[in-house]
């Protein structure tokens, strides 16, 4: 990894991008949120996408929660038309660079998320996944730091982990 201006912050030498050899960068798939903590996440893999002109592969994860006793079906935090413009802002994102992208809305039980981003990305036949380390509050704390555990630790491919920006 090669370090750059600001502490903190790295990105991937030029010999992991493509080359000659075909580099093990060139199809990157990155989850995006509705938080808009993925921003990061998500200007890394574009800035990889131009540089090796490889397609990227974005997805959002429309989680859901089982059914309370006598309460009905699933619960879903967001509609399914907030799912679809959360994805189609990041796929609008990476073609104003210039990037190809294809995104796909998943649905999963909110302790599957991890499970259905590694089988997208083997599916895709992804080179990376790229993440956003995300901010630790006290709520979230435990979701997000085991679905991120859980990616890193069942990935065929390499992980990227970018931490969010600083206030």
């Amino acid at each position: 990894m090669r370090q750059l201006a600001r502490p903190g912050v790295s990105t991937p030498d030029s010999d992991m991008l493509a080359g000659d050899s075909g580099g093990s960068f060139r199809r990157a798939l990155v989850p995006v949120d509705s938080f808009g903590e993925s921003i990061n996440a998500l200007a890394m893999a574009a800035r990889i996408g131009q540089t090796t002109a490889g397609p990227l592969r974005l997805i959002h994860v429309r989680m859901w929660d089982p059914s309370v006793p006598r309460g009905g079906g699933r619960f879903y935090p967001e509609t399914s038309e907030e799912a679809t413009t959360v994805l189609d802002n990041a796929m609008n994102y990476a073609w104003a660079r210039g990037v190809e992208a294809s995104g796909v809305v998943m649905e999963a039980q909110r302790s599957c998320m991890a499970t259905a981003i590694v089988r997208e990305a083997s599916r895709w036949g992804a080179d990376v996944l790229v993440l956003t380390a995300r901010l630790r509050r006290f709520v979230t704390l435990a979701v997000w730091d085991k679905a991120t555990r859980q990616v890193m630790q069942a990935a065929s491919c390499p992980v990227l982990i970018v931490y969010p920006s600083r206030p």
